[in-house]
């Protein structure tokens, strides 16, 4: 071949020039301890799930457990290789996103309300309710204008997300407001 030209920030240059500053690194690594912390707390609150003995094998504890353990061994396999690499430069392979673009604080502010909603919903209008109109909210959020669409969507999920849990997995999960009804 007779062009050796190297395509992309393959040059020692190139990747000094990526690499991410030390508060970056460090905000990576609080991240990561994070996810870790997660999957403990997991793995803690799950010992509290009551298991009728019918379930010998398999009980509601599986799923939380295999959760908390793969968030524990994510976390600390990014831990691992922040140290080893010395955090994640940014590359245009890498992201479908401009990373140098500022956080738009309006669409996290939206989702956050949307968390915010459901927790105030749940108890009492029921899963399926808080469930879709978190969906709801969330979508218009991320710039879905199409209501007609995404709202029967909202209610199908949560809908089939409640039957699944409470039908197939034998988990509570609160009626509220369709209590009669499902």
């Amino acid at each position: 071949m007779a062009n050796n030209a190297k395509i992309g920030n393959d040059t020692p240059e190139a990747s000094e020039a990526t690499k991410p500053s030390k508060i970056a690194e460090f905000a990576e690594l609080i991240v990561a301890a994070v996810v870790v912390i997660l999957g403990i707390v997991i793995l803690i609150e799950t010992q509290d799930i009551r298991v009728p003995r019918a379930y010998t094998k398999v009980g509601p504890r599986v799923i939380p457990e295999i959760i908390g353990w793969a968030l524990i061994i994510v976390g600390a396999w990014y831990v691992i290789d922040i140290l080893r690499t010395g955090g994640a430069a940014p590359s245009a392979e890498s992201e479908d996103v401009d990373v140098t673009l500022p956080t738009d604080w309006w669409t996290v502010g939206i989702l956050a309300l949307a968390l915010i909603i459901f927790v105030l919903l749940i108890e009492r209008a029921g899963f399926v309710v808080a469930s879709a109109v978190m969906f709801e909210v969330a979508a218009y959020a991320m710039g879905s204008r199409r209501y007609l669409r995404d709202i029967p969507i909202a209610i199908v999920l949560s809908l089939a997300v409640y039957l699944v849990f409470t039908r197939g997995l034998e988990v509570r999960l609160p009626a509220g407001w369709l209590a009669g009804v499902l």
